[in-house]
């Protein structure tokens, strides 16, 4: 036989004769072989799931004191999710290592909806039954240990879900030829097209691998979205509010030319402190901010806290682009330098760690600022680009329309 391009055999061409599918062999060995390994398979999914959330146990020594060291490395999830997940892999290593289609198109939807159901669905229960982050007393936080066990919980589906990535992947990527490093290890008689040699079957397990990554991923990228959200409604968002009314507490918005000329000083003379103009609003955010956000940070998953800070970034945006619009009529020309200055400070302080993609909730916030701030004559020439054929803010990238630009213009008083 010829060698593929990819160093397989090709038997894509190969086909069972049909006197072997409609032979009494072949019944005996479905009724026989085939039909008890489904049903044995599928009891122990269920039974090793059960066992598995029966002897659970949760790391220890996570606290959301950031004086207090973590005892462990992350990710910091249960026991269970080790106990299921190496099960998983060696059924759909064992039921691949059968060559035979039949086995594996019953035993990947079996590992699928247990999965989906028992896997998940436990969690899910534990999330909202046991471990729900609701404070006892209104105004109150929810107490720590419920929160750090929401947080591991969370942790357990997004781990996985890499888990199921990585089993799904090692196979679908020697399929295609585009394995990593590490699965270039995998020796030939391994291989998908080595186990199943006949025309389409390959191809066939592979579509029922995807199957089941995207079922798994699609369910529990739902329940880690709730999950988040409630992390932000109950845990985050009541202390948030609070926090950007402190930052601003004492700024003045009316600073006249001399108080301005002073704060102008203190920039150039503080070399060490490029923020000192903003130094009181930024420095009262940031230390209000690293409070909140660290402590969860440091137990949560890098991907579960990019989505925790993707919709704070988001709720704390509109907040911001509220009080920036309070101050319609009550600003002058120097405060509304101090404010835009005030903002970027803030905007930093959060995207800080590489987090630069967050910065765009922000983009109304910091254009309404920039109008604000723009000389008469720059001005001017942004209104008359959106009198021109081609509307050239688009190149500016305004996210702002035409009636909230003038409106942000006619923020400062007494303008010139």
């Amino acid at each position: 036989m010829q060698e593929s391009v990819h160093g397989t055999t090709e038997h894509e061409a190969l086909k069972v004769p049909t006197f072997i599918t409609s032979s009494g062999l072949n019944r005996k060995i479905a009724d026989r072989l085939t039909t008890p390994i489904n049903i044995m398979t599928t009891f122990l999914l269920r039974r090793s799931v059960e066992r598995a959330f029966q002897l659970d146990e949760h790391p220890s020594g996570l606290s959301l004191n950031p004086s207090k060291p973590l005892h462990s490395n992350g990710p910091y999830i249960s026991s269970a999710v080790d106990d299921v997940m190496y099960i998983v892999n060696q059924v759909v290593e064992r039921s691949l290592a059968t060559s035979q289609r039949s086995v594996v198109s019953n035993v990947l939807p079996s590992v699928t909806r247990v999965l989906d159901s028992d896997f998940i669905g436990m969690i899910q229960r534990k999330m909202r039954d046991e471990n729900y982050p609701k404070a006892a007393v209104q105004g109150a936080l929810p107490p720590e240990n419920v929160i750090i066990a929401f947080l591991v919980l969370t942790n357990d589906l997004d781990v996985g879900c890499d888990y199921v990535r990585r089993i799904v992947q090692s196979w679908v990527e020697e399929f295609y030829g585009t394995e990593s490093t590490e699965n270039k290890a995998r020796v030939p008689s391994k291989s998908l097209r080595s186990l199943f040699p006949f025309e389409g079957e390959a191809l066939y397990v592979v579509n029922m691998l995807k199957s089941l990554q995207q079922s798994f991923e699609a369910k529990a990228s739902e329940l880690i979205g709730d999950g988040i959200y409630v992390l932000f409604k109950n845990v985050l968002k009541p202390r948030l509010r609070p926090l950007l009314s402190d930052a601003f507490r004492d700024i003045d918005n009316q600073m006249n030319e001399d108080s301005h000329a002073e704060a102008e000083t203190l920039v150039e003379d503080d070399e060490e402190s490029e923020h000192a103009a903003n130094e009181r609003a930024q420095h009262h955010f940031q230390r209000g901010w690293d409070a909140l956000t660290k402590p969860i940070a440091r137990i949560l998953t890098s991907g579960n806290n990019e989505r925790l800070l993707k919709v704070v970034m988001s709720y704390l945006a509109d907040v911001l682009e509220k009080r920036i619009w309070s101050y319609y009529g009550r600003i002058n020309d120097y405060g509304a330098i101090r404010l835009e200055r005030d903002i970027a400070g803030l905007v930093n302080v959060v995207v800080r760690g590489n987090r630069y993609g967050l910065r765009d909730a922000f983009a109304r916030c910091t254009q309404i600022c920039l109008i604000m701030n723009m000389e008469k004559d720059e001005w001017t020439e942004t209104q008359a680009s959106t009198t021109t054929a081609v509307d050239a803010t688009q190149d500016v990238g305004w996210i702002l329309d035409s009636d909230e630009r003038l409106r942000a213009r006619a923020m400062v008083q007494n303008r010139k």
